[in-house]
């Protein structure tokens, strides 16, 4: 059994370290650039593709455990929490509630007639029942926090595009990744205001250093939803192909940098805002990181990845996507990322006088450490919930230290001179009255 105390504790701490100077490092953040309260796609959208559907392999057996509620211990751990009284924000592709997903409308950044109720992806609702799908007497499936609340914002969608063309493709905060970091940055503000104890980002923009996207409005908000709100905000790694190529590992020449800032070569939004969010990178059945799942010095933890189990739009179990040549397994860091939002659920029903950052602590304290103790594949280590929820450790610091630049207070402009004014008229040579303005103004209220 693995030591608890102080030590392990400090150790998980090192993630929550700024990282040293370097060629990258997480932008600083400007409090003031907080992006309004508002649902609604940044430009007018329209489906162009047909919404598609998970699906089942032949010859599934749901009647078993999924292999992730095994590993997780999750039976276990759901002695001891629920997730009741939680409210998780799932910022996704939309969900299609179902008794056993009774998501919420959160709000639609898509589509300007949407409630967020709507997934045409197959992509949140399985995120939203990974974390807090409700059990059934039919099969085995249970989310991690099965009595959580769960809203719904869709933020994003590949079968909706932006109608007509953008004024400028050459410029890098007019395209669509600049975009959907913008009505991101809006969800995570609408989510925190609505009362997201946890948020779960399952989503991920890939770029190079040298696109330098402006995307302040993110960092913004997310220090609003921590800093301002108390969310706990839980991102997926990323996954490699398309924009997103895997980054090298830290270079062991240069001891002071052991978490590979200066190898950076690609940015993942929002997963580079560590340690203000908890980045989830993916791990397989046999423990082992999946291939796919992006490093970087911002992740944080890992958990269960591939050929997993979740609800379709039915509410019946699902374990497969349709694929251009037949069904696939789902397997992503964006369930990866569900797996700790919906422990993030547990912990705060468990302790509600933590902070998000003691949250994020008691994870990472708990996890499976990796040889070293922190790598930029796995973090601190693969989630273990029955530790995290019954492991005697140091709650931590309340605030996770970050680089803000705070609004700074107004301006002082001093109020008018309100004293009286004296009128002296001279009289023969000599003072004749004084009166104030205020005396003159009552004697002639007094002669109405």
């Amino acid at each position: 059994m693995r030591r608890i105390g102080a030590l392990v504790a400090a150790l998980a701490m090192v993630l929550l370290l700024a990282p040293p100077a370097g060629a990258i490092e997480p932008p600083v953040i400007d409090a003031g650039a907080v992006p309004p309260d508002e649902t609604g796609p940044d430009q007018p959208m329209e489906q162009r593709r047909i919404c598609a559907a998970p699906t089942v392999f032949p010859d599934s057996n749901f009647a078993d455990q999924p292999w992730a509620n095994d590993y997780l211990r999750l039976a276990e751990a759901q002695k001891f929490a629920t997730g009741a009284g939680v409210t998780v924000a799932v910022i996704d592709t939309g969900v299609n509630g179902s008794p056993r997903v009774p998501a919420e409308p959160g709000g639609d950044f898509v589509d300007a007639g949407g409630t967020g109720m709507s997934d045409c992806d197959a992509h949140g609702t399985l995120t939203a029942s990974v974390i807090a799908g409700r059990p059934a007497p039919t099969d085995a499936f249970v989310g991690v926090a099965p009595d959580a609340r769960i809203l719904s914002l869709r933020q994003t969608s590949d079968s909706f595009s932006p109608v007509g063309a953008r004024t400028d493709p050459n410029n890098p905060n007019t395209t669509q990744t600049a975009g959907s970091l913008r009505s991101l940055a809006r969800a995570i503000v609408h989510a925190a205001n609505l009362g997201a104890q946890v948020i779960n980002i399952s989503e991920a923009a890939c770029y190079k250093p040298t696109r330098r996207i402006d995307e302040r409005v993110v960092g913004a908000a997310i220090n609003f939803a921590v800093n301002v709100k108390g969310a706990v905000v839980v991102a997926a790694a990323g996954n490699t192909g398309g924009d997103c190529t895997q980054n090298p590992p830290p270079d062991p020449a240069v001891p002071a940098d052991p978490r590979g800032w200066q190898q950076v070569q690609l940015i993942v939004s929002p997963a580079w805002y560590s340690p203000l969010v908890l980045t989830v990178g993916a791990i397989a059945p046999d423990g082992q990181p999946s291939g796919f799942s992006m490093h970087g010095p911002w992740v944080g933890a890992a958990a269960p990845g591939e050929n997993l189990v979740a609800l379709g739009y039915d509410g019946n179990p699902v374990n497969a996507l349709q694929g251009e040549d037949g069904p696939i397994p789902i397997s992503g860091t964006s369930f990866s990322a569900a797996y700790v939002s919906g422990l993030a659920a547990l912990l705060r029903q468990r302790f509600p006088e933590y902070t998000p950052a003691q949250i994020i602590n008691r994870i990472t304290a708990t996890a499976r450490h990796p040889g070293g103790g922190v790598n930029n594949v796995v973090g601190a280590g693969v989630i273990d919930p029955v530790a995290a929820l019954t492991w005697d450790v140091p709650a931590g610091p309340e605030r996770i230290p970050y680089q803000v630049n705070e609004v700074p207070p107004p301006a002082y402009v001093p109020p008018p001179d309100r004293a009286p004014i004296t009128w002296v008229v001279v009289v023969g040579g000599g003072v004749a009255l004084a009166l104030g303005v205020g005396a003159l103004a009552r004697r002639a209220l007094r002669r109405r």
